[in-house]
């Protein structure tokens, strides 16, 4: 019993720790993108052209990875209990295709969208159910690798945000 209260605790510390992460990537990743409109000012002195949006859009794609990033790491703090969840919703997605493949065999026609709708949403869920696996992607290392380097792409823009603000004062 102990193991497991060891355990709990542990798990307590991690999710204090990356939902400490998750705060300072999302603020890092909004301070960069806000640091992106007075570069657009200094653009839009001399007429904003094509050119200078693919530059906007470029400093803005940092921030987003950052933010996909800390997005995945915040689903990472709800998995201990998706994973105790598992199994009971497993068998509830699991009887409400089986009731949905007996109506089948009686559907008549008129009837067989509405069927079909209904087993859409069951393996739907079903789905859902499975992919417990998609938040570890946030793991992987060329998502790691993109992740830091995109972090890194966040203070370079704030840096460019504060020179552009500089030069407008």
């Amino acid at each position: 019993m102990a193991r497991i209260a060891d355990a709990a605790g542990r798990l307590a510390t991690l999710e204090r720790l990356l939902n400490g992460l998750v705060r300072l990537l999302r603020r890092l990743a909004i301070a960069a993108a806000i640091a992106v409109i007075p570069v657009v000012l200094v653009l839009r002195e001399d007429g904003f052209e094509g050119l200078d949006a693919v530059v906007v859009v470029a400093l803005l794609v940092p921030s987003a990875i950052v933010l996909f990033f800390a997005q995945g790491l915040r689903e990472l703090t709800g998995f201990p209990d998706r994973l105790r969840r598992i199994p009971g919703e497993g068998q509830e997605r699991l009887a409400e295709i089986a009731r949905v493949g007996s109506e089948m065999r009686g559907a008549r026609l008129r009837r067989t969208p509405l069927v079909l709708w209904r087993l859409r949403g069951a393996v739907g869920s079903a789905r859902d159910v499975a992919g417990i696996a998609l938040p570890l992607r946030v793991l992987t290392p060329a998502f790691l690798g993109l992740a830091a380097l995109a972090s890194v792409g966040c203070v370079v823009v704030c840096l460019v945000g504060l020179t552009a603000l500089l030069w407008l004062a």
